[in-house]
Protein backbone atom coordinates (compact mmCIF):
# COMPACT_ATOMS: atom_id res chain seq x y z
CA UNK A 1 0.00 0.00 0.00
CA UNK A 2 1.70 2.79 -1.09
CA UNK A 3 -1.07 5.55 0.76
CA UNK A 4 -0.70 6.54 4.53
CA UNK A 5 -2.79 7.98 6.78
CA UNK A 6 -2.06 11.80 7.17
CA UNK A 7 -1.03 11.70 3.51
CA UNK A 8 -1.94 14.42 1.35
CA UNK A 9 -3.60 13.33 -1.65
CA UNK A 10 -5.31 14.55 -4.97
CA UNK A 11 -8.72 12.98 -6.09
CA UNK A 12 -7.91 11.63 -9.95
CA UNK A 13 -10.82 9.93 -10.00
CA UNK A 14 -14.85 10.70 -9.28
CA UNK A 15 -16.25 8.36 -7.72
CA UNK A 16 -20.54 8.37 -7.44
CA UNK A 17 -21.20 10.38 -4.56
CA UNK A 18 -17.24 11.44 -3.54
CA UNK A 19 -15.44 14.23 -4.14
CA UNK A 20 -15.03 15.81 -7.20
CA UNK A 21 -11.63 15.18 -9.46
CA UNK A 22 -8.78 17.52 -8.08
CA UNK A 23 -10.02 17.76 -4.69
CA UNK A 24 -7.01 17.51 -2.37
CA UNK A 25 -7.88 16.04 0.79
CA UNK A 26 -5.59 13.90 3.60
CA UNK A 27 -5.75 10.17 3.92
CA UNK A 28 -7.55 9.78 6.99
CA UNK A 29 -7.91 6.11 7.27
CA UNK A 30 -6.12 2.49 5.34
CA UNK A 31 -7.56 -0.66 5.76
CA UNK A 32 -6.09 -3.30 2.82
CA UNK A 33 -9.24 -5.35 3.10
CA UNK A 34 -11.59 -3.45 1.90
CA UNK A 35 -12.87 -2.91 -1.98
CA UNK A 36 -11.89 0.91 -1.58
CA UNK A 37 -8.94 0.72 0.89
CA UNK A 38 -8.36 4.57 1.45
CA UNK A 39 -10.66 6.82 3.10
CA UNK A 40 -9.89 10.58 2.08
CA UNK A 41 -11.34 13.71 4.19
CA UNK A 42 -11.77 16.69 2.32
CA UNK A 43 -13.81 19.53 3.47
CA UNK A 44 -15.21 17.90 6.56
CA UNK A 45 -16.41 14.69 4.63
CA UNK A 46 -15.01 11.22 4.19
CA UNK A 47 -14.92 9.21 1.00
CA UNK A 48 -13.64 5.58 -0.12
CA UNK A 49 -10.80 5.37 -2.79
CA UNK A 50 -8.51 3.13 -4.34
CA UNK A 51 -4.77 3.42 -4.88
CA UNK A 52 -5.06 4.10 -8.91
CA UNK A 53 -7.44 7.17 -8.42
CA UNK A 54 -5.54 9.36 -5.80
CA UNK A 55 -1.99 11.10 -6.49
CA UNK A 56 -0.08 11.65 -3.41
CA UNK A 57 1.23 15.32 -3.06
CA UNK A 58 4.56 16.00 -1.94
CA UNK A 59 4.37 18.92 0.09
CA UNK A 60 8.32 20.79 0.86
CA UNK A 61 9.73 21.46 3.65
CA UNK A 62 11.43 24.70 4.03
CA UNK A 63 14.02 25.20 1.21
CA UNK A 64 17.23 24.33 3.51
CA UNK A 65 20.15 27.13 4.42
CA UNK A 66 22.46 28.35 1.92
CA UNK A 67 26.03 28.73 2.75
CA UNK A 68 28.23 31.67 1.95
CA UNK A 69 29.73 31.86 -1.47
CA UNK A 70 27.42 31.30 -3.91
CA UNK A 71 27.38 31.48 -7.12
CA UNK A 72 25.71 32.61 -10.28
CA UNK A 73 24.50 28.77 -10.87
CA UNK A 74 24.02 28.11 -7.04
CA UNK A 75 21.31 31.28 -7.02
CA UNK A 76 19.98 29.85 -10.28
CA UNK A 77 19.32 26.32 -8.61
CA UNK A 78 18.14 27.56 -5.65
CA UNK A 79 15.72 29.95 -7.84
CA UNK A 80 14.55 26.94 -9.10
CA UNK A 81 13.95 25.00 -6.20
CA UNK A 82 11.89 27.99 -4.81
CA UNK A 83 9.74 28.10 -7.95
CA UNK A 84 9.23 24.23 -7.33
CA UNK A 85 8.09 25.26 -3.66
CA UNK A 86 5.85 27.87 -4.95
CA UNK A 87 4.19 25.27 -7.21
CA UNK A 88 3.90 22.81 -4.60
CA UNK A 89 1.92 25.11 -3.02
CA UNK A 90 -0.46 25.90 -5.41
CA UNK A 91 -1.14 22.19 -6.04
CA UNK A 92 -1.22 21.72 -2.30
CA UNK A 93 -2.98 24.45 0.15
CA UNK A 94 -3.61 26.70 -2.95
CA UNK A 95 -5.66 24.39 -4.45
CA UNK A 96 -7.39 23.42 -1.02
CA UNK A 97 -8.67 27.02 -1.00
CA UNK A 98 -8.60 28.48 -4.83
CA UNK A 99 -9.62 25.51 -6.82
CA UNK A 100 -13.42 25.72 -7.26
CA UNK A 101 -14.21 22.83 -9.74
CA UNK A 102 -12.52 23.22 -13.13
CA UNK A 103 -11.10 26.78 -13.23
CA UNK A 104 -9.30 28.56 -10.26
CA UNK A 105 -11.03 31.36 -7.99
CA UNK A 106 -9.31 33.69 -9.33
CA UNK A 107 -10.46 33.34 -12.57
CA UNK A 108 -14.34 33.76 -11.89
CA UNK A 109 -13.24 37.48 -9.63
CA UNK A 110 -13.94 40.67 -11.26
CA UNK A 111 -11.11 43.22 -11.83
CA UNK A 112 -12.13 45.15 -8.37
CA UNK A 113 -12.48 41.72 -6.53
CA UNK A 114 -9.00 40.89 -8.23
CA UNK A 115 -7.51 44.11 -6.59
CA UNK A 116 -9.12 43.66 -3.65
CA UNK A 117 -7.33 40.28 -3.06
CA UNK A 118 -3.78 41.04 -4.34
CA UNK A 119 -4.19 44.85 -2.06
CA UNK A 120 -4.94 42.55 0.60
CA UNK A 121 -1.56 39.93 0.01
CA UNK A 122 0.26 42.95 -0.40
CA UNK A 123 -1.28 44.29 3.14
CA UNK A 124 -0.32 40.27 4.60
CA UNK A 125 3.93 40.95 2.77
CA UNK A 126 3.66 43.77 5.12
CA UNK A 127 3.18 42.10 8.27
CA UNK A 128 5.35 39.65 7.71
CA UNK A 129 8.16 42.02 6.97
CA UNK A 130 7.34 43.58 10.19
CA UNK A 131 7.17 40.27 12.10
CA UNK A 132 10.42 39.63 10.70
CA UNK A 133 12.10 42.96 11.48
CA UNK A 134 11.04 42.39 15.04
CA UNK A 135 12.58 38.98 15.44
CA UNK A 136 15.75 40.08 13.46
CA UNK A 137 16.41 42.82 15.87
CA UNK A 138 16.04 40.25 18.65
CA UNK A 139 18.11 38.53 17.04
CA UNK A 140 20.25 41.03 16.57
CA UNK A 141 20.27 42.00 19.76
CA UNK A 142 21.14 38.18 21.29
CA UNK A 143 24.24 38.21 19.26
CA UNK A 144 25.40 41.60 20.66
CA UNK A 145 24.60 40.39 24.29
CA UNK A 146 26.82 37.40 23.84
CA UNK A 147 29.72 39.76 22.17
CA UNK A 148 28.70 38.79 19.17
CA UNK A 149 27.79 42.20 17.70
CA UNK A 150 29.14 41.80 13.74
CA UNK A 151 28.23 38.23 13.04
Amino acid sequence: MKFSKGDKVRILREVIGSHPVGTVGVVANVNPSFVWPIEVEANGVGSPYQEDELERLVIPTHLPVVPEGVSPDDLADYLTRFVNAARSRVLGVGAEQYATGERQLFETLTPAQLIDMAREEAQDLAVYAAMMDIRLARLGEALKAKGIADA
